[in-house]
């Protein structure tokens, strides 16, 4: 999908930045002049247009540029007929003065917003003035026209620097070429403008001194409310004649927001987010070019940034800065941004990256200056995250994981490999069902009619796990249901365990409520740990209910669903989790939209899911990226339930996208490292004997393995941990969800290296190397393979 550069609202580049404008030249040459902005704010629909008209050209008559602020929804609701003649005026004297009049759109919240919804909002905006103002966006040629965007100020919060959350933004847009609307979106760069005084007419009037603009610093945005505007154009005049005057008098030179000179924006504007600078401070720097480019590359590669200068020096000033040089003798000050008491510029805000914690993908203050203190470059520690802003006011994308993995989904699905192939159901997978129908029928449980949950053989002895959960009660469910659509066994047989399984299943009774245990033993069903998990009751739910469509079965699974009383455990449309030390709802899980699927069969009204909540907006992809911002916010991603919604309920919208997204990322990965993955929940025969793996949307490792020692929580990148698992129940599962080149090579891994004969299929194969996780089978897996092989052949049908 290629990407093109547009101009959006007359949106500014960075060729503007460096234009010969002539309102520009008097900085360059006259000393104690200082460049800022004047933005109008308070231009409401009730304004009579020939006393703002006056205003406007009292500023021009004097020499001075200004930006007006303009909310254009509330302008909709005063246009019913025709354009609104304020908006009339303000679009044709905007035209007609590009370089000293422009007219500034206002949307709130704008930088509260993540990267793909700054954009949608741009674009929802773009729409309005359209409506409001035909053609005047097309007739924008010139970037001063429409080129701004104010974000307004979120009152009371104040970055380190006293730079105010908000403010007049520029906005550098790039758009994905493509016919449909819904995907054209993707933020380039946002800088932002110091708006540091808001003033209304009467104090603008008294208090526009230089004495003002010392203590604001260069570069920043004067808002002058005019809300309160004479309504008598003369007066209106006189009221612009006077500021006007002022600002001249303080040697002050007004520009409008898109075009301060280049250096007043590298010094005083803020990029959104994440434009970081990097100095290395070194106590020598080579004299020879190739030596010196050497050295920076390797910075660059330690750091993972671009934007990294090799500087000397370091030494601290009385006023708190720092003093650097760089290699062709230049000295900077890094401190507090803006100018110092001798004029000079101060590059900021400061912060020594050793004291710097790292956080995910953000920093403190969109403009960090970080310094590294290091004896060579090869000890450089990056204890920030990586930078994903601008160079010197260079513009690049600003990384949307959300978009991004959007884009590349629609991408990657496009591949021949991912096409759907027609499935047949062969001998092969015959053979491999009854191999996983082995482990279910030698593990069984004879009082119970359960099944071990792992067996490990070593040396002919056998290692079982007696303990029960009732997400695996149910993969043996609708494992033996599995088996009876593959003719494994005799139905009556199948029948009959399963019975005695449901009989045997205890009720824990907790005043009004009534619920399966959270561990129980499967060779007499006795309760080794109290509690309740909701996911895993969705799970055995979904058993229960799909084994009563058998006539057979009804009566018993009527049975067991009228001992349980869940309905006080629903809190705010979720189940809540009964753990040791406390109760906990179910809802920011990824279980949650599985548990709204199945507890319905139970009953149960209005369970809400997190991913159907966020799938909303006005266009697929609005709706794909902000489930994308949902799973991201929940954790890494499982196999399950995702893909057992598809084999056992048929696959929701939430689902279907989900589905994509993943398969794509696990294509891309496969493409970029050549490492096929099939991630899932896995046990495995060594300590931490349990890992969870997933798809972890918002971490530049995508795929990552998490595990418990002790206490502790770890995160490993899947590629490169010891604990890095191929699943075998994924690999089925893929194919039998989506049946493609790609999935049949992940099934072929899974056929080729997993089967333990006489035992059942392995839980697995180690991602380095594929070997299997030897003689080591578990419940889930060989329950989750039949129910897959059960899906390929009714799809073969």
């Amino acid at each position: 999908m290629p990407w093109k550069r547009r101009e959006f609202l007359g949106l500014a580049s960075s060729g503007l930045l460096s234009s010969a404008w002539p309102a520009l030249a008097q900085t360059e040459q006259a000393d104690a002049i200082r460049a800022f902005s004047i933005l109008l704010t308070g231009v409401h629909p009730s304004l009579p247009e020939n006393a703002l008209g006056s205003l406007i050209f009292a500023f021009l008559s004097q020499g001075v540029s200004l930006s007006l602020e303009v909310e254009f929804e509330e302008f909709a609701k005063h246009a019913q007929d025709g354009v609104h003649p304020v908006l009339t005026m303000l679009s044709d004297t905007a035209s007609q003065n590009r370089t000293f009049v422009e007219v500034v759109p206002s949307t709130r919240n704008l930088m509260s917003k993540t990267g793909y919804f700054k954009a949608r909002s741009l674009w929802n905006l773009r729409s309005d003035i359209d409506q409001l103002l035909p053609g005047s966006i097309a007739a924008a040629a010139q970037p001063a026209h429409f080129s701004t965007v104010s974000t307004n100020t979120i009152e009371g919060e104040l970055r380190q620097d006293g730079l105010r959350t908000g403010g007049c933004t520029t906005v550098i847009y790039d758009a994905v070429d493509v016919s449909e609307r819904e995907a054209v979106l993707g933020p380039a760069a946002v800088l932002m403008l110091p708006l540091k005084a808001r003033l209304d007419l009467r104090e603008a009037q008294k208090n526009m001194t230089s004495e003002l603009f010392s203590q604001l610093g260069d570069g920043t945005v004067l808002a002058l409310n005019i809300a309160e505007l004479p309504i008598d154009p003369a007066r209106a005049y006189e009221v612009g004649q006077r500021i006007a005057s002022a600002v001249n008098r303080a040697r002050l030179s007004g520009y409008l927001l898109p075009v301060l000179p280049r250096e007043i924006y590298k010094r005083c504007c803020a990029f959104l987010p994440n434009h970081s600078r990097h100095y290395v401070v070194l106590q020598e720097l080579p004299s020879e070019t190739e030596a010196y480019n050497a050295m920076l590359a390797q910075a660059r590669a330690r750091l993972d940034v671009d934007c990294v200068t090799l500087v000397r020096g370091g030494e601290r000033r009385a006023d708190g800065t720092l003093l650097v040089e760089t290699q062709d003798g230049e000295e900077l000050r890094l401190g507090a941004p803006g100018l110092g008491s001798d004029g000079e510029a101060v590059e900021g805000p400061l912060f020594l990256a050793d004291n710097v914690a790292p956080q995910r993908g953000d920093i403190r203050h969109p403009d960090a200056v970080f310094v590294h203190t290091a004896e060579t470059v090869g000890k450089i520690s990056a204890k920030v995250p990586a930078a994903n802003g601008i160079c010197l006011n260079y513009p690049t994308r600003i990384v949307d994981p959300a978009h991004e993995l959007l884009l590349e989904a629609r991408e990657t699905l496009s591949a021949d490999s991912l096409k759907p192939t027609p499935v047949g159901f062969d001998e092969a997978m015959i053979a491999d069902a009854r191999l996983a129908y082995e482990y279910l029928e030698q593990t069984e449980q004879h009082i119970t009619g359960l099944a071990l949950t792992v067996r490990k053989q070593i040396n002919g002895k056998s290692f079982d796990n007696s303990e029960i959960t009732m997400w695996d009660v149910g993969s043996l469910i609708l494992g033996l249901l599995a088996a009876i659509e593959l003719d494994l066994a005799p139905t009556e047989t199948i029948y009959s365990r399963i019975r005695k399984i449901m009989k045997s299943l205890p009720v824990i009774k907790d005043g009004e409520a009534a619920y399966p245990p959270t561990l129980i033993n499967v060779r007499d069903a006795s309760i080794e740990r109290h509690g309740f998990d909701a996911c895993d009751f969705a799970r055995l739910t979904s058993a229960v209910t799909r084994a009563a469509q058998h006539s057979p079965l009804a009566d018993v699974c009527s049975e067991l669903m009228k001992r349980w009383q869940i309905t006080s455990l629903m809190q705010g449309g979720a189940l809540n989790n009964i753990l040791k030390t406390r109760i906990q709802s179910s809802y920011m899980s990824h279980c949650a939209h599985y548990q709204a699927q199945v507890l319905p069969f139970l009953g149960l009204e209005n369970v809400r899911s997190p991913y159907r909540e966020a799938f909303v907006g006005d266009t697929v992809a609005d709706r794909t990226v902000s489930l994308l911002y949902a799973v991201d916010k929940i954790g890494v991603l499982p196999t399950e339930p995702l893909l057992l919604e598809y084999v056992e309920l048929g696959p929701s919208a939430e689902c279907a996208v989900l589905t994509d997204v993943f398969l794509g990322a696990m294509k891309h990965h496969f493409d970029q490292t050549g490492q096929l993955l099939a991630p899932s929940e896995t046990p495995i025969d060594t300590a931490p004997w349990f890992v969870y793996q997933g798809f972890d949307l918002g971490h530049e490792t995508r795929w990552n393995v998490s595990y418990r020692k002790g206490r502790d929580v770890y995160f490993d990148p899947v590629a490169t941990s010891p604990y890095g698992i191929f699943s075998t129940k994924a690999a089925y599962l893929w194919y039998a969800v989506r049946p493609c080149d790609f999935t049949r090579k992940m099934l072929e891994m899974a056929q080729s290296r997993a089967q333990i004969d006489g035992l059942g299929m392995s839980s697995g194969l180690f991602l380095d190397g594929y070997g299997q996780i030897k003689n080591h089978a578990d419940l889930n897996t060989n329950g989750i393979v039949l129910q897959a092989l059960a899906h390929l052949k009714r799809r073969a049908r």
